[in-house]
């Protein structure tokens, strides 16, 4: 009965309509179809969907290379999802990481079986966001796969520095350049020897992957010698 109580005293509403649903259903059956699931083929480096399956990788990855090893997402960034991902980073529906952990574990889980990580860490956010929001909203996911995955979880071992301007408003080798000096390793854990060999690099949106790959630079550098990154959301490849 207790297990039960959440379900109760805070019944969940559709991410999409934002609609009360019954017992135990997380999504209105008719927003679930209209979801817009990334289907293969996909890039073999950041996850997103490419023209046809002879293309190995994406414009992004062709133009601009990438330093993680592989990459996945749950869902195209479009209309159908665009508010409730605001909703989830902006607007405290944080209880949305279980829909999305759920979801990504239903199609994702072979494939990070295969890639077995050792430790899972979030993108984190600046403090001033952190203390804006009062969450990071990538770290309620990284949290919330690695219990289901019984993973470690390590939440902090990179920080933000920078709080940046905003990236929409860059070139995608800007916003690499725009990031090159925000992130780095918590000092607590810069003078241990690193004792991971792969790590999943958990985000909520994936664009042009400036972002991630600033991350992993950082990561490699602390001596990781695999990293995988992981969104609920993906653009489209400019092509």
């Amino acid at each position: 009965m207790l297990r039960e109580l959440p379900f109760v005293l805070f019944p969940r509403r559709c991410p999409v309509c934002k609609k009360l649903q019954p017992w135990r259903r997380d999504i209105c059956p008719s927003c679930e179809q209209r979801l817009p699931y990334v289907m293969p083929p996909f890039c073999m480096m950041c996850g997103k969907p490419v023209a046809d399956s002879t293309m190995e990788y994406c414009f992004d990855c062709r133009a601009f290379p990438k330093s993680f090893q592989g990459g996945c997402s749950l869902f195209l960034y479009s209309r159908n999802l665009h508010t409730a991902m605001m909703d989830y980073k902006y607007h405290n529906r944080r209880t949305l990481h279980s829909f999305f952990t759920s979801r990504i574990l239903d199609v994702h889980a072979s494939l990070l079986k295969r890639w077995h990580p050792d430790v899972v860490i979030p993108v984190p956010i600046h403090r001033n966001k952190r203390k804006k929001r009062g969450y990071n909203q990538a770290e309620l996911l990284s949290r919330s796969l690695a219990g289901l995955l019984n993973l470690s979880h390590c939440p902090d071992l990179l920080i933000r520095t920078l709080d940046t301007l905003p990236q929409k408003q860059f070139s995608p080798q800007a916003r690499l350049t725009n990031l090159a000096r925000a992130f780095r390793i918590n000092p607590r854990y810069s003078s241990k020897p690193i004792s991971w060999n792969s790590v999943l690099l958990v985000d909520d949106i994936y664009t042009t992957g400036a972002t991630m790959e600033a991350c992993s630079r950082i990561l490699h550098q602390y001596g990781f010698s695999k990293v995988y990154i992981l969104s609920v959301c993906i653009g489209v490849s400019r092509e």
